[in-house]
């Protein structure tokens, strides 16, 4: 693949990450709030069909947005398989528990409160890594 074609798009997607990462994070503390208790509160009051009408989707395309994301970690050859192997099980375990645990604390298992928050965050952390590594990589040109 042609090496400025390449770059456009780890760039771009890059810019749709850190995008994602800051709305994410906005929207959640807008809508939800950042303590346990707003977890609690915001989750136990949600029907199971209000909570898979947003899951569902959430899965199908953030998933297909990561499978994306990730294969350019592969372009970087100074980053190690393993590495990028680690880091997709680390990002995929961390979205799934972020969008499943909501499910659990509807049915009352408000200790699952402390698991959104730390998978919420633990995510967008994530993704921001990854950014700065697609960023920074891109920058330099993929070798």
């Amino acid at each position: 693949m042609n090496s400025k074609v390449l770059q456009f798009i780890a760039l771009t997607f890059s810019t749709l990450l850190i995008l994602q990462a800051f709305l994410g994070v906005v929207l959640f503390g807008r809508l939800v709030g950042f303590s346990v208790h707003d977890v609690r509160v915001y989750y136990g009051n949600k029907s199971l069909h209000g909570l898979l009408e947003v899951t569902l989707p959430h899965t199908l395309f953030i998933s297909i947005a990561l499978m994306a994301v990730l294969h350019f970690l592969a372009f970087i050859k100074t980053i190690d398989p393993q590495t990028t192997k680690k880091a997709t099980y680390f990002l995929f375990t961390l979205f799934f528990l972020d969008q499943f645990s909501p499910l659990f604390i509807s049915i009352g298992w408000g200790s699952f409160a402390v698991l959104k928050l730390f998978a919420f965050f633990g995510f967008q952390i994530g993704l921001l890594w990854i950014w700065t590594l697609l960023f920074k990589q891109t920058l330099q040109g993929f070798r």
